[in-house]
């Protein structure tokens, strides 16, 4: 358990519009068939840059969280390209994305190396910096998007990556989810080595595990409402459920079909999702488990 609870508030996301997964171009009809068994039907592509994508999700968190632009003290931007030059997204472009919501005098990180685990780093360097005092309220922006279709198809037929971004505030004050559990673990080998695709999935699946089971007792596993995971394809989620010891049901895969892969954003957008559909009463709690190329990572949230 943390020692204080920290808050996230505003949760918003941007994505594309939704392509089935036979329309994508340059698609080779065997890759797509194959997808298509494994759930995944459809890909989100958007016009938007990437820069546009996430202004469009900071403007929503920033008009919905209660939190005025004079008190966030720092933005972690943590787009899953290891490049500030990559699809656009350049200084000129941040600069634009922090003006234009009053962020001008924030403090500025960016946050990249941890792949689709973003989002965990994110959280643990807003948390060192809420606790630390530097300030009172973080607002943290992930996302990414492809430049080109065939990019999308990741190696073994994990998903199909979608165009999105996603967005809240950390804040020590008060949100919509108290941050119970934060904690990740990392293999830095992963950095120098190469793996086969099924070593890599199995040595994903097995650190997912050990971080479930390092959840406090105080939080117990068995009355985790849901459990939100990447994006990933059936036979992967089954795995997970196989290493976490659960049943279905304990899984939300409803966004599997119709999202895909939205890089480090799936977990959040689920859980939006989700609560966008069902009744989720005050003291719920909900798992969150991300996967990185050399980190993963995992969060207990509690509604408030």
């Amino acid at each position: 358990m943390l020692a204080e609870s920290l808050y996230l508030c505003g949760i918003a996301y941007a994505v594309g519009d939704p392509v089935p997964l036979a329309q994508i171009e340059g698609g080779d009809p065997e890759q797509v068939q194959v997808f298509t068994k494994l759930g995944l039907h459809h890909y989100r592509k958007s016009p938007l840059s990437l820069p546009e994508l996430c202004s469009r999700a900071a403007g929503e968190t920033m008009r919905t969280s209660g939190v005025a632009p004079a008190d966030v003290g720092a933005v972690l931007f943590a787009p899953t390209v290891n490049s500030i030059h990559a699809l656009d997204l350049d200084y000129p472009e941040v600069a634009q994305i922090l003006g234009d919501h009053g962020l001008a005098d924030a403090k500025f990180y960016g946050v990249t190396f941890s792949k689709c685990a973003n989002l965990s780093a994110a959280l643990e360097l807003g948390s060192s910096l809420l606790r630390g005092g530097a300030c009172s309220n973080v607002l943290i922006i992930v996302g990414d998007k492809c430049a080109r279709d065939r990019d999308r198809f990741m190696d073994s037929a994990e998903s199909i990556l979608s165009d999105g971004a996603l967005s809240f505030v950390l804040s020590r004050t008060a949100g919509d989810y108290a941050l119970k559990h934060l904690a990740t673990s990392s293999d830095l080998s992963h950095l120098t080595r190469t793996f086969g695709v099924l070593q890599f999935v199995d040595n994903s699946v097995k650190n997912l595990g050990r971080l479930w089971r390092a959840i406090p007792p105080e939080l117990p596993r068995e009355k985790m409402e849901k459990v939100f995971c990447g994006n990933y394809n059936t036979l992967i989620q089954r795995g997970i459920m196989r290493e976490l010891g659960v049943g279905k049901e304990a899984f939300y895969l409803d966004n599997l079909p119709r999202l895909g892969h939205v890089f480090s954003c799936d977990v959040l957008i689920n859980l939006t999702d989700y609560a966008a559909a069902n009744p989720v009463t005050s003291g719920a709690a909900f798992t969150c488990l991300m996967v990185g190329y050399f980190r993963w990572g995992c969060f207990v949230l509690q509604k408030c």
